[in-house]
């Protein structure tokens, strides 16, 4: 198993690097053998040689500077998850994916468009408790929310919040799941957290 985690150092707030860790040590414990490369601005990514790609959660200013550095890389993403390969992003590093971003001074930011929903920021943060329900973890899952932003036009929600924030203010369900991408805004770090998601990840990569 190759595991890619993507802006270590660039997108590593709230301890995210915590989801490897614990990603890492199950599926040891499955008997499976797991190699983890850490890349980030200036070295070249080969999707196609990554089981599985881990992208964490920065600040806004750091998200523009990776969303920068990847956009040459859109087909390769695509053909990644085309061709089976999953991909985890927490906190606005999923936000990267979608068509574009506009931050709080109305400048707008083209992004990679894997998906087709759009992120608006403001200057206005959104910081809470939370729980939810997803359709893949019977599991209540627990989380912390902090964002500055929105998210629109998703189909596919990652889960279904109980207490908390969600996409928009009016809308209940949070993040993405569209075949095997899952994008949240759950931080916590959310698979330390809630071992029943952790296992779900580790028996999927496992099959």
């Amino acid at each position: 198993m190759k595991i890619l985690h993507l802006f270590y150092d660039l997108l590593n707030l709230y301890g995210e690097y915590g989801n490897l860790c614990v990603l890492e040590r199950g599926l040891k414990e499955k008997g499976t053998e797991v190699t983890v490369d850490k890349l980030s601005i200036g070295d070249e990514i080969d999707f196609l040689q990554y089981d599985f790609i881990y992208i964490g959660s920065g600040t806004e200013r750091n998200q523009k500077v990776a969303l920068e550095y990847l956009m040459p890389y859109k087909e390769a993403i695509s053909e990644a998850l085309n061709s089976g390969k999953t991909i985890l992003a927490t906190g606005n590093a999923f936000e990267m994916f979608g068509k574009s971003i506009t931050d709080c001074n109305k400048k707008e930011y083209q992004a990679l468009h894997i998906f087709d929903f759009y992120t608006e920021e403001s200057d206005k943060r959104t910081v809470t408790d939370a729980k939810s329900k997803c359709r893949f973890c019977e599991d209540t899952l627990i989380g912390f929310i902090n964002k500055a932003s929105e998210i629109k036009g998703i189909k596919n929600p990652f889960c279904e919040m109980l207490e908390g924030a969600g996409n928009t203010a009016d809308d209940k369900n949070e993040g993405i799941q569209e075949g095997n991408f899952y994008g949240t805004h759950l931080i916590g770090p959310v698979l330390v957290r809630n071992p029943a998601l952790l296992e779900y990840f580790v028996e999927m990569l496992n099959k």
